[in-house]
């Protein structure tokens, strides 16, 4: 390999699983670190990455990952970011801060695009504009705010993202239980960002942070794909790293030495109409190994599977018999240095702490001493094995999860190829399982760790109350010692943010940005193989795209006749399947055959959205599962054992499994609330609305607490049945395979015969709630505000325009008005195929303020509709041509097919988008006004956010 002279080649290692090559560089003058994990993939991928740790609890780190992305030397607008956002093909662009590094990562499958996104990130991580902006870090990080009496508050992006994931028992959890494991480390303190702690940054300290991290001999760059490595070479040489001396690389984190922490108290926050008395919590946090073992961490992740995975798995099971507590869960933390598991036990009475700890060791000692089933961990091991090959991460690219991969042993002086293949790995724990290292590990590492922790969350009424008065008391002993003057600089200083937010780029600086033109890029969409066929009398969908020897089969059994209620029946038998008994297996002899044949097995219904016809909606409970080719059969055999022969006889199983799914959709409803408030809205005026309110909303979280609630459970376990009889039949099923076996169908559609015949009533009447104003509360500090109703309603359609004016308000007007004046953490705009369209705020400090705001939408958009679109058109195709795996690929053509979108229908719609005039923006803002001006509201939140929305109606959790 011929390399750009600046640059060394440390070696060059094969990858035959990959199909490519890493490549381990050098930059001679900085000692920048670079790899370049080449193979053949279209979609480029590049990231910069920084090690960076803690000294205290104020969030630099995380502050600074939002700030260099705010304008820089080269680019010097306020926001690259959202620019970039809005004009680039990028199939990913986003930054992430971790316990111990700081990571900008960027894809795209067009070169030009690419070297693009290279050069403003690198721009953005080496130059930024924090240096002269200080209003960059007020606005990321916090400043001083205050109201028409000079009354001060915080304010800031970051800070309340940070209310928001403190209002979470989980994170506070995961970070209470790092904090105690790792006292002389930089892991004891919050990288995010604790909101009590992130005003204690000073604006001098967060520029120093930069100035000694962000360091190009502090650096580790990250390729992947066909990357022209020639031209990168020479990029990154002679417009960034040449300009630098050789500076400081940071050590990696000092490893802790063990210790026995002992057990700790924190108090979380409870709504006030939740009973605090069965919601404690108990976490064991014990350090299992470091970055150099992966084996032992990968046979945790395998243990942890074992163990708590499912109500019958031993742990859970053990708590669940003797009604402990709601649920066993185990993670293993495999980011950082020293890796560590967590044991925690959810939903349990303080009365109880001690027997359940006593429980959990009796049994692990059992398991020890040689009850470890061997079937299990070869099941559980084989379903890892499967998942690690298959390297289908969704919607992020695998080049960015690999260089993360890279990132968990090169960070630390390991060898970055060290997680990139399987290998030989499951051989050799198939060999050790044989020896009894499991049971070892079990005793050495959960019932005889010296490394360990135990942490206790208290489920309080007035913790969050507290925690207020805690804030407002600092900053009334702050406004204390303030001078006139002091006073008058800090309003000064919030008036220099503002001017500065409210500010326009100039056209220059504007210019400066690397762009795409609209030749650039494909004036055709990507068009999915399908062939629509019949295999006797059950219709199919055949999707030949090369799987890897993988099969992926979705069962679609429509659901079209089920009204409201018995949609949320449905839904809690998803959640029921393949977890209880059937007529022939227990639910551990499903397990194990599952993960033996399966890489993943889900029920789920899903609801598609028609084109401008709110008043109808497909919709489907869907089995879907992935299975090697030699397996298929076995696979489907299990599927259909399940859907044909599952017992609803045990109540008890019944309703642990109902109890916990009422849990985590609360968890939801508090963490992600915009998603629940946007289908609240959109109930008001579609049928699809209604129907997610139904299955996975608020309404199926009051239906699942009211079977809770019911004294006697036979009406709900005989419902099942009956639901579970009427839909698992052949009158309902269209089967739909991926993958390139010729006799997969034909495997699936043959075992189908099991099922009965049955039949579809009519189509339920489902009709939409009309325009409402309602709020959720929640026990938190921030809210998530969502506004919107139909443009079908005031005159308008859904067509390949809506998408492009959405991106403009989106990114042009809201994240101006409402994340960067207003501190939300994220917001936009939505505009769905049936014609509803709806604005949101994500952990938001202020949603009276940004209901207020969406009405100016239309008005943006007018505005913004003579200006030049190529970029906003760009982004907005970039947006319609996601990288996809070959499981989305089938899922997604699946989708178009029941949604009526055929390949002209797609050709159409990219037509009308690139060719959009500012009289077809015109149009879409004329519907837009009334649409959103006059729409309905759900906001959730905290009681103080609700209170001043002047909302009709407050529900609660």
């Amino acid at each position: 390999m011929n390399l750009h002279p600046s640059f060394a080649l440390i070696q060059s290692r094969p990858l035959p699983e990959l199909g490519g090559a890493l490549h381990e560089m050098e930059h001679k003058a900085t000692g920048a670190k670079l790899c370049w994990l080449q193979r053949p993939d279209d979609n480029k991928t590049f990231a910069v990455a920084f090690t960076t740790l803690p000294e205290d609890s104020t969030g630099v780190f995380h502050i600074l990952e939002h700030s260099v992305l705010c304008g820089s030397e080269k680019y010097p607008v306020k926001e690259p970011f959202v620019e970039l956002l809005k004009n680039s093909m990028n199939t990913f662009l986003n930054a992430m801060t971790f316990p111990d590094k700081t990571c900008y990562p960027v894809s795209s499958r067009n070169d030009k695009d690419f070297l693009n996104l290279m050069r403003v990130y690198m721009d953005a991580a080496f130059c930024p504009a924090i240096y002269t902006k200080p209003e960059i870090f007020c606005q990321e990080g916090w400043h001083y705010e205050f109201d028409e009496n000079g009354t001060p508050s915080y304010k800031g992006v970051v800070f309340n993202e940070m209310k928001g994931a403190y209002a979470s028992p989980d994170d506070l959890m995961y970070e209470g239980v790092m904090a105690m494991l790792f006292p002389d480390t930089c892991y004891r303190f919050s990288s995010g960002g604790d909101p009590a702690v992130i005003p204690d940054l000073t604006y001098e300290g967060f520029v120093n942070a930069h100035r000694r991290f962000y360091s190009p001999s502090n650096a580790f760059i990250l390729l992947d794909g066909d990357v022209d490595l020639d031209t990168v070479l020479e990029i990154l040489e002679n417009e960034y790293l040449s300009r630098f001396p050789r500076g400081q690389r940071i050590a990696p984190p000092v490893m802790q030495k063990a210790v026995n922490a002992g057990e700790k108290t924190i108090a979380y926050e409870l709504g006030q109409d939740e009973d605090p008395a069965s919601r404690w919590r108990v976490a064991w946090g014990n350090v299992i190994g470091d970055f150099r073992d992966r084996q032992t961490t990968v046979a945790m992740q395998i243990l942890a599977g074992v163990l708590c995975a499912g109500n019958h798995a031993p742990l859970t099971k053990c708590i669940l018999e003797k009604g402990l507590a709601e649920d066993v869960s185990m993670h293993i933390e495999d980011g950082m240095q020293q890796h560590f598991a967590v044991l925690d036990v959810q939903n349990c009475r303080q009365e109880n702490l001690e027997a359940i700890e006593q429980t959990l060791r009796a049994e692990l000692e059992r398991l020890a001493d040689g009850g470890l089933d061997r079937q299990q961990v070869l099941a559980q091991m084989a379903n890892m094995e499967f998942r690690m090959r298959e390297r289908d991460y969704g919607g992020m690219p695998r080049g960015l999860l690999m260089g993360l991969n890279m990132l968990d042993t090169w960070l630390y002086g390991g060898d970055p190829i060290a997680k990139l293949e399987v290998g030989d790995l499951f051989v050799e724990l198939r060999q050790k399982l044989e020896e009894g290292w499991f049971e070892e590990l079990i005793r050495k590492l959960l019932l005889d760790n010296g490394h360990t922790a135990k942490l206790i969350l208290e489920p309080s009424h007035t913790a969050g109350e507290a925690r207020r008065q805690a804030e407002q008391a600092r900053l009334d002993a702050e406004a204390a010692l303030w001078t006139e003057e002091q006073k008058q600089a800090l309003v000064d200083q919030k008036k220099r943010v503002q001017a500065w937010q409210e500010s326009e780029d100039s056209a220059e600086d504007l210019a400066k940005l690397p762009r795409l033109e609209l030749s650039d890029i494909s004036a055709e969409p990507e068009v999915l193989p399908i062939e629509v066929t019949k295999i006797g009398s059950i219709p199919v969908l055949k999707h030949e795209i090369p799987c890897g020897g993988i099969v992926y089969t979705n069962l679609y059994f429509d659901v079209k006749d089920l009204e409201e209620a018995g949609l949320s029946r449905a839904s809690l038998l998803c959640a029921l399947m393949g977890r209880l008994p059937t007529a022939t297996s227990s639910v551990q002899e499903l397990a194990t055959r599952r993960k033996l044949l399966c890489g993943a097995m889900n029920f789920y219904i899903q609801c598609m959205s028609l084109e401008n016809h709110p008043e109808d909606a497909p919709r489907f409970l869907t089995v879907s599962y992935s299975a090697l080719e030699q397996n298929l059969a076995a696979a489907t055999e299990l599927v259909m054992e399940i859907l044909t022969t599952t017992r609803f006889d045990d109540e008890g199983a019944v309703m642990e499994i109902l109890r916990q799914s009422r849990t985590g959709l609360m968890q939801q409803i508090i963490m992600a609330g915009s998603s629940v408030a946007s289908g609240r809205v959109s109930a008001q005026t579609s049928l699809h609305g209604v129907v997610e309110d139904s299955i996975g909303g608020y309404e199926f979280y009051t239906w699942l607490k009211a079977q809770e609630e019911q004294e006697n459970h036979q009406q709900l376990l005989e419902g099942l049945k009956e639901r579970f009889d009427r839909v698992f039949c052949l009158s309902r099923l269209t089967v739909s395979v991926t993958g390139t076996a010729a006799d997969a169908a034909d495997t699936v559609c043959a075992a189908m015969t099991g099922l009965t015949v049955g039949t579809v009533g009519e189509a339920a009447v489902i009709k939409p709630w009309g325009k409402r104003k309602e709020g959720i509360a929640i026990p938190a500090d921030i809210a998530f505000a969502v506004k919107g109703s139909s443009l079908l309603d005031h005159g308008g359609k859904f067509d390949g325009i809506v998408p492009l004016a959405s991106r403009i308000v989106g990114l042009g007007y809201l994240w101006n008005v409402i994340r960067v004046q207003g501190g939300a953490y994220g917001t936009g705009m939505r505009i769905q195929s049936a014609g509803g369209a709806v604005c949101s705020s994500y952990r938001d400090p202020s949603a009276a303020r940004s209901l207020k705001l969406y009405d100016g939408a239309a008005a943006f958009l007018r505005n913004a509709a003579s200006g030049d679109l190529t970029g906003f058109i760009i982004g907005a195709v970039s947006d319609d041509s996601p990288v996809l795996t070959p499981r989305m690929m089938g899922t997604v053509a699946d989708r178009r097919y029941w949604m009526g979108v055929d390949a002209e229908a797609l050709r159409l719609r990219r037509q009308q988008l690139i060719s959009a005039t500012a009289e077809d923006l015109y149009r879409v803002a004329d519907a837009l006004e009334q649409t959103i001006a006059e729409g309905g509201i759900c906001v959730v939140g905290g009681q103080k956010q609700l209170d001043e929305c002047g909302l009709d109606t407050i529900l609660t959790l």
